[in-house]
């Protein structure tokens, strides 16, 4: 596959995930804050923070904003601002301009998801959406979001494009995943505080279901970094990019054959053998921040690998 096509089947990828994710993470920030504590509080003011680095990008140049329109501001920034480019509208813009780059190798279906999700956004705007409330709009964002990736599954014949869009859904997951658990407050470890973080990574329910006689709050966090089968868990997200590396290449697992596969084999290693114990002696903000790291290190190799910028004499 010509390395423009797969670069923009990635993104394209990477950009819905993340826009999914953004929509989510603000919709329980703004159930939570309503439903359970009280406007302008410092632990609204917690979560609102949070809220402003995951909807960053991890990239360190985050507004400042505080007082009573934090929520306003900060929902402002994670959905709409065209100035940050994680944006819920930057993600949806940037994946259907490459959309459009390789429409012939997407099927109707795929095309017409994007560009429907791409046609509402831009018809929104927070004023329009003042009157029905935010969640409705995200909940739309959220629905779309899902809908592409299994339309994607449905409807693409699962060869070189396929493996290409399921690594760029499943490393920006589980990146997502572990920044989220970077915002863990170490000085609240309570049941609330445990169940926010679920509910930004669609576990909540899925974790009552595995853990039916666990009382304990920190096995939330075994569950999002280690669960074997949740696709939400950093463990399931990286054996996933794993499995697409090797059939893009051919190699057979337990080897590599580049840098990317090397660096994801050895992360998942380290996933398959360490233990609940472990990570809360490291703390679970060291270990997340680490875990981060050598994703981003992936997502690096990754494109060095397969998008290499070729000087032009």
């Amino acid at each position: 596959m010509l390395s423009r096509v797969a670069e923009s089947l990635y993104w394209m990828s990477r950009n819905i995930e993340r826009a999914e994710s953004l929509a989510r993470i603000i919709d329980v920030a703004f159930n939570r804050t309503v439903d359970r504590l009280a406007a302008g509080s410092e632990p609204a003011r917690r979560v609102w923070s949070s809220v402003l680095e995951l909807a960053g990008g991890g990239d360190g140049d985050i507004p400042s904003f505080e007082g009573p329109s934090l929520a306003n501001d900060a929902f402002t920034y994670g959905t709409f601002s065209t100035e940050n480019r994680s944006s819920v509208i930057s993600c949806i813009r940037i994946a259907r301009s490459n959309a459009l780059s390789v429409r012939a190798e997407l099927t109707t279906e795929v095309w017409e998801t994007i560009n429907s999700m791409y046609l509402f956004v831009e018809a929104q705007s927070p004023r329009a959406i003042a009157r029905e409330g935010p969640s409705s709009f995200l909940r739309k964002v959220r629905d779309g979001a899902q809908s592409f990736g299994g339309i994607v599954d449905a409807t693409i014949t699962h060869d070189d494009e396929w493996s290409f869009l399921q690594i760029g859904r499943f490393l920006e997951r589980a990146s997502m995943t572990t920044r989220i658990l970077k915002t863990h407050d170490p000085a609240d470890d309570s049941a609330p505080e445990w169940q926010r973080l679920l509910e930004m990574c669609c576990a909540s329910e899925p974790f009552v279901r595995a853990q039916r006689l666990s009382s304990d709050p920190s096995e939330a966090l075994a569950f999002l970094f280690l669960h074997r089968s949740f696709p939400r868990s950093v463990r399931f997200c990286t054996s996933e990019v794993e499995h697409a590396l090797h059939r893009l290449s051919g190699t057979a697992m337990g080897s590599y054959s580049d840098e990317a596969e090397r660096l994801t084999g050895r992360l998942q290693a380290m996933l398959d053998f360490v233990g609940l114990e472990e990570i809360l002696d490291e703390g679970p903000a060291k270990f997340s921040a680490r875990i981060g790291a050598r994703l981003d290190a992936v997502g690096m190799a990754v494109q060095t690998s397969y998008f290499p910028r070729i000087p032009v004499a």
